[in-house]
């Protein structure tokens, strides 16, 4: 059967919503179908196993959905949508795009009703975004229809890894929402559509310039040795230097009054575009070349699934300081098969009256370079959905690992999610245990290298996603004194623990176990049994904070949860909130042994 990319699209745009609604808005009224179908006397044919009705009473309107598949960890997968005709009395086929236009509605009525008059006005905004990212969703798989060796090759390179991900966030309402991002510059500037650019340069008085390195070279000297490589003649006065820029942002600064004055004095010179070619990474922002020994992580003028994406000045102090913490705690030295991806170094552009001026540009260290790009993905990437009639990439894997080992799909799923426990997951709870730093570990943020099929290790990237335990704050500022500058890292552990288990369990280990049950590789009930022994040996054995998490997250009813719909309802910009604060709502917990019956999608919201 022929899909258009629209159809895909609008399919890929509707599993993430309803998804969504039913775990953070009204679980629904779940059935089996068989019962559900005798029950109402349906004519229409049904192949699910189960039937999820959602009343709007704000509306009198009742839907209904069929679930092809239902997860106890992940995203269901939702098949027919339908709607009660009363005045027919019967079932009829819903369009899709209507219903999800109809469901903001209710949400809308139910703030109302609730005297949320101030939140309930952003429920525009959440339509607006939500068809843009459909119709953005829909130009790139048009694009990459034809693409499935770089799409889903189990031996693609990192770029081509992070160029994949067409849906975007699996339980995200707009996954693929660029507010500023225009038609025009999708095609240079998307990851999504394999685009290259050179960098926009700016030649900076050094007086205006701060900068800082954990290298032996200042943050200056990388950038001007990094683009004398392909501009040999290229000289810069030793009392200026260069910053490089994301060409949107570029265009953004250049309409700033406070540039446009510094450039009239000629404390700042625009050299426009030049240097090697980047690729926008899965965040857009970061920008890889694989010749190149440094990736760049800017600010962009563009407003990214909930926030728009600033390098804060904290964020750049944080990520030399972590990078530094790293070394001297020496945790991946006795933990090889898991590392961190440093950002330990920064510039920018100081101006009168602002906190930030746009100029910020954090450096960080490219590990995929030249010989080890291949064979490196983001879980991300491993886990999404795969266009239709296509296979997962980490079905792809397993499959070729079976073959080429002649042994049973399961065994040798079995082996795959045991090596990558091993070194993506229980690393990460032994370093909260023994230093009191947990990591914002979500699936984009989470990077394995499957150079032999089976994850052999396991890179952690993003200097906006560390918790740092008070209890450890004083071992830690004694270990490392310009911790006590940075404040904002740490947090009591109740908020760390709401954090880490959304970020490690719901995002990150749940969408690979969802992944390995939808594709029919192993059963999922299986690996969940499988992680809560491994849980319960490895608590056994530690004595921090992590033996508390462990405890947690075993023994709760319900697991911390980051709403997507409702952060984007509400139009929430975490980045700018006090700590950071997304909505959370909170799941039933598949460790705490709930059988079928229970709806997963059952949520009770909370603003954390």
């Amino acid at each position: 059967m022929h899909h258009s990319a629209k159809q895909i699209a609008e399919n890929a745009t509707f599993q993430a919503f309803i998804n969504s609604y039913l775990r953070e808005v009204d679980s629904g009224h779940w059935m089996e179908s068989r019962e559900w179908i005798q029950e109402q006397q349906l004519s229409i044919p049904l192949s699910g196993e189960s039937v999820a009705e959602i009343e709007l009473s704000g509306q009198s309107v009742k839907f209904a959905v069929e679930v092809l598949y239902r997860s106890r960890t992940g995203r269901h997968v939702i098949g027919h949508a339908l709607k009660y005709c009363s005045n027919r009395r019967e079932w009829i086929h819903q369009d899709r795009l209507p219903m999800m236009i109809t469901l903001i509605h209710e949400m809308h009525l139910m703030a109302k009703a609730n005297g949320c008059h101030e939140l309930s006005s952003h429920f525009d905004e959440l339509v607006l975004r939500m068809i843009e990212s459909y119709q953005t969703m829909a130009a790139y798989i048009e694009a990459r229809m034809n693409d499935e060796d770089s799409l889903y090759s189990e031996d693609c390179t990192f770029i081509e890894a992070e160029q994949s991900l067409l849906f975007g966030h699996w339980l995200h309402p707009t996954p693929k929402s660029r507010q500023g991002m225009t038609g025009w510059q999708q095609p240079s500037y998307a990851p999504e559509l394999k685009g290259q650019f050179q960098l926009h340069y700016f030649q900076i008085d050094r007086e205006m310039v701060k900068e800082s390195s954990n290298d032996q070279e200042t943050a200056s000297q990388i950038i001007l040795q990094s683009i004398r490589k392909s501009m040999p003649h290229l000289t810069v006065p030793e009392k200026e230097c260069l910053i490089p820029m994301h060409p949107l942002q570029a265009q953004w600064l250049l309409q700033q009054d406070y540039v446009r004055e510094a450039i009239e004095k000629d404390l700042i010179k625009d050299l426009g575009s030049m240097g090697p070619y980047y690729s926008a990474t899965s965040s857009i922002r970061t920008v890889y070349n694989p010749e190149e020994e440094w990736m760049y992580k800017f600010s962009v003028p563009v407003k990214i699934t909930n926030s728009l994406r600033k390098n804060r000045f904290h964020e750049l102090r944080a990520g030399t300081a972590m990078a530094e913490l790293i070394k001297k705690i020496r945790f991946t030295e006795k933990h090889p098969v898991f590392r961190m991806i440093d950002d330990p170094a920064y510039i920018t552009a100081l101006f009168h009256g602002q906190q930030e001026s746009g100029f910020e540009v954090i450096l960080r260290f490219n590990p995929f370079q030249e010989e080890k790009q291949r064979g490196v993905t983001s879980i991300a990437a491993l886990v999404q959905d795969s266009l239709p009639g296509k296979r997962s990439r980490l079905h792809r894997t397993i499959e070729r690992i079976a073959g080429e080992e002649a042994r049973d799909i399961r065994d040798v799923s079995m082996e795959w999610f045991r090596k990558y426990w091993n070194c993506a997951v229980e690393p990460i709870i032994r370093l909260y245990d023994e230093h009191g730093l947990a990591l914002e570990a979500h699936q984009q943020n989470s990077v394995l290298d499957l150079s032999s099929g089976y994850p052999e290790a396991y890179y952690y990237r993003d200097n906006q996603g560390y918790y740092l335990s008070n209890l450890h704050r004083e071992t830690l500022c004694e270990l490392l004194p310009v911790l006590e500058e940075c404040q904002e890292l740490f947090y009591e552990d109740a908020l760390i623990q709401e954090r880490f288990t959304y970020y490690l369990f719901m995002n990150q280990i749940f969408s690979v176990i969802s992944r390995l049950g939808q594709d029919g590789l192993i059963n999922e009930d299986r690996l969940i049994k499988w992680c809560r022994n491994q849980l319960s040996s490895l608590e056994k054995g530690l004595s921090g904070q992590g033996k508390d998490f462990i405890r947690h997250i075993l023994q709760s009813e319900k697991l911390s949860y980051k709403a997507n719909l409702l952060t984007r309802f509400h139009d929430v910009d975490e980045l700018m909130t006090k700590n950071e604060q997304a909505v959370y709502t909170y799941l039933p917990n598949p460790f705490a042994g709930k059988n079928k019956e229970e709806n997963y999608a059952e949520a009770a919201s909370a603003v954390v």
